[in-house]
């Protein structure tokens, strides 16, 4: 017995590919297999027999396959939808519960549909509703000076940008709030 499983300790006979105990590549590669059937799984989100979901996930941004994971480990990209992060202490709960089981905290809840309203009367409303006080105080003053530039016909296009850039980004930004996303405070993202 010259090889030892890394997985299991589990002494392997030197011609072995597979551990015997609990089916590891001795490679490095691991087997997988359903839970519900036993069928060797590749990278399928759901079982070829049986058709029940393996728990696999292909990261949407970067395509990093992951397994039972709520965050890619490559990109940090958010690939469970049920999961949402407690605004209050940073903990991961089940994005149906209201009230968070570690701190007690209730679940923060925005109706993408009143910002986008707020905003459609002034650009920065939606923002203010959707607790961005400085990205909304920004798009206000922004919103101010287009039109007021407007009057010597330079913000005209200015004026409607804004406009529709604060309606879209509070209908976006309640919707990311309710799916447990912490967002940043900020109009623009340093590269």
């Amino acid at each position: 017995m010259a090889k030892i499983c890394h997985e299991c300790g589990t002494g392997q006979d030197e011609a072995s590919n597979y551990c015997r105990n609990c089916g590891t590549s001795l490679s490095g590669e691991k087997i997988r297999s359903c839970e519900y059937c036993g069928a060797v799984l590749h990278d399928e989100a759901f079982c070829p027999d049986c058709g029940k979901p393996t728990g696999i996930i292909t990261c949407p941004k970067c395509g990093k396959k992951t397994v039972n994971e709520d965050f890619c480990p490559v990109c940090g990209h958010k690939v469970n939808q049920n999961i949402r992060i407690c605004a209050n202490c940073g903990n991961k709960f089940d994005s149906r519960n209201e009230i968070c089981p570690n701190c007690g905290t209730k679940a923060i809840k925005k109706n993408p549909i009143v910002a986008l309203a707020l905003s459609l009367v002034f650009p920065g409303l939606g923002q203010f509703y959707n607790d961005q006080n400085h990205k909304g105080l920004v798009l206000i003053i922004s919103y101010i000076v287009s039109w007021i530039l407007s009057l010597i016909l330079i913000g005209v296009i200015l004026v409607f940008l804004i406009w529709i850039y604060g309606m879209y980004d509070a209908f976006t930004s309640a919707k990311a709030i309710n799916n447990g996303e912490i967002l940043e405070d900020r109009l623009f993202y340093s590269l």
